[in-house]
């Protein structure tokens, strides 16, 4: 559907531009055939010993307006039809994607689905009072997190909006996601830590896609700091926006690594564009995260950009329209 509007729109704007010609060759068409139709230059004609063909001035402007009405409809329809084909290879291949998402996130639902049960088998068994309950608590949450990325993932195959019942809080939800990647940063001595108001920031957007988009700025962030280094993510409410009373829900991501070095700050949020980079620790990068940050916050009414990057660090900021409450 979308494509089709975008073939639609090529048409318009081809036949659009198609009409601003005819109307100029018109309007200059109607601008000669009444200098010729001046008395002087119609006496002259007469004089002349040759036989000559007599055409109504009100006929040839009526031509040039249905041949040029004509030629416009035709240039959009061929527009329309030139634009379909043009686009039919990424048609398919957006086909192909949602595809793949579809079935990868459809096939991981059964082992997560094992996984979640095991966990509450060993719970069962180990009682609440077992020095492991506390762990297997926290694995069960992960597990329901994860279920929650994979249904996610489907229903933003269809490329909507997440819109969910009722605001998700994204000061509470960044202070969870930095709670959950306590322990990587540990193991590594980074200081992670949150800066959230204490009142709700509500956002439109469902709580799996709005965790995405903490979880990878986060873990770019983690990714790209030196161990010993520090990472803060931020929220706060800024003026200005489509939200209620005009504000903004603001997410920022701080690290003090090294800044952007491999592709151009601007292209960072395209896919693959840093998958080369290397990273502390020796993990790959596959260039995905801030693509799919991008995409969430584009989808949702929002915009993500790179604050500042330096040797001092870089600063990611996502922000979003805020929720009425």
């Amino acid at each position: 559907m979308a494509l089709r509007r975008a073939a639609m729109r090529v048409g318009t704007q081809i036949a659009a531009a198609v009409a601003v010609v005819v109307v100029a060759m018109i309007a200059a068409a109607a601008v000669y055939v009444a200098v010729k139709s001046q008395p002087a230059q119609v006496l002259a004609h007469l004089e002349r010993d040759q036989p000559q063909v007599v055409l109504d001035t009100v006929d040839v402007l009526l031509a040039l307006v249905v041949g040029g009405v004509a030629g416009i409809v035709l240039a959009g329809v061929v527009g329309v039809l030139v634009a379909r084909q043009a686009v039919r290879p990424l048609g398919e291949s957006l086909a192909l994607q949602r595809r793949f998402v579809q079935d990868a996130s459809h096939e991981l639902r059964t082992p997560l689905t094992v996984i979640d049960t095991r966990i509450q088998l060993a719970q069962k068994r180990l009682g609440p009072d077992s020095e492991a309950a506390g762990v297997l608590a926290e694995l069960r949450g992960d597990s329901a997190k994860l279920a929650a990325v994979i249904e996610d993932l489907l229903h933003s195959a269809s490329g909507g909006p997440d819109v969910p019942n009722t605001p998700t809080d994204l000061a509470d939800l960044a202070r969870d996601v930095v709670g959950d990647l306590a322990v990587v940063a540990g193991d590594r001595g980074i200081a992670l830590s949150a800066l959230a108001p204490t009142d709700p920031v509500p956002v439109a957007v469902a709580p799996a896609p709005l965790r995405r988009v903490v979880v990878a700025l986060a873990d770019n962030a983690l990714k790209y700091t030196p161990d010993g280094g520090r990472v803060t993510v931020g929220v706060r409410v800024a003026e200005g926006g489509r939200g209620p009373g005009g504000a903004t829900a603001v997410l920022t991501v701080a690290d003090t690594g090294p800044g952007i070095a491999g592709p151009a700050p601007e292209r960072v949020f395209e896919r693959y564009a840093g998958g080369a980079l290397p990273a502390p620790g020796g993990r790959r990068s596959f260039g995905l995260g801030l693509a799919l940050v991008r995409d969430i916050a584009v989808r949702n009414g929002g915009s993500v950009r790179i604050a500042q990057t330096g040797s001092g660090g870089t600063t990611m900021e996502v922000s979003l329209p805020l929720a009425a409450t």
